[in-house]
């Protein structure tokens, strides 16, 4: 009786342990880690328009690796913004979030982690939101 269910016992937890990794696989691939899966060259790509404008992402890809994220704000006519003007200063009562630095923080963010699945920052929620769809979109373009 022992050795039946020591049996029944082993099989069940050879079969829960590859559904485990099974499902860290998937999970891994769907945070757009890169595991050679990504052509070498330069992508674009870009954020949902909103009411202020939009983002871009322009990433370069080396060896299957992300070497450089660009991130831009685009104004409603496609131009990129003046990052003097968006320095977390107040301006006529508004307070203008820190992009300057932001794009900065989330890019270099962006490539240590080798992934746009990194945290938005408070402040600046729609733009940081919009930075990692374009980013994403960009690794999307990217894929083998």
């Amino acid at each position: 009786m022992k050795k039946i269910l020591s049996a029944a016992l082993a099989i069940f937890l050879t079969f829960s342990l590859s559904a485990c990794t099974k499902t860290a696989k998937k999970s891994d691939e769907n945070k757009g880690t890169t595991t050679g899966k990504y052509k070498d060259g330069t992508y674009t790509g870009k954020g949902d328009p909103w009411q202020y404008g939009s983002e871009e992402a322009i990433v370069e890809i080396k060896d299957s690796k992300i070497t450089s994220i660009i991130l831009k704000r685009l104004d409603k006519e496609g131009k990129e913004v003046n990052y003097e003007d968006w320095r977390g200063q107040e301006v006529g009562g508004k307070v203008y979030p820190n992009l300057k630095q932001y794009r900065m923080d989330m890019s270099k963010k962006m490539l240590e982690k080798q992934s746009a699945d990194v945290d938005t920052i408070t402040g600046a929620t729609v733009s940081t939101k919009n930075w990692k769809v374009a980013v994403q979109r960009a690794l999307d373009q990217a894929k083998k």
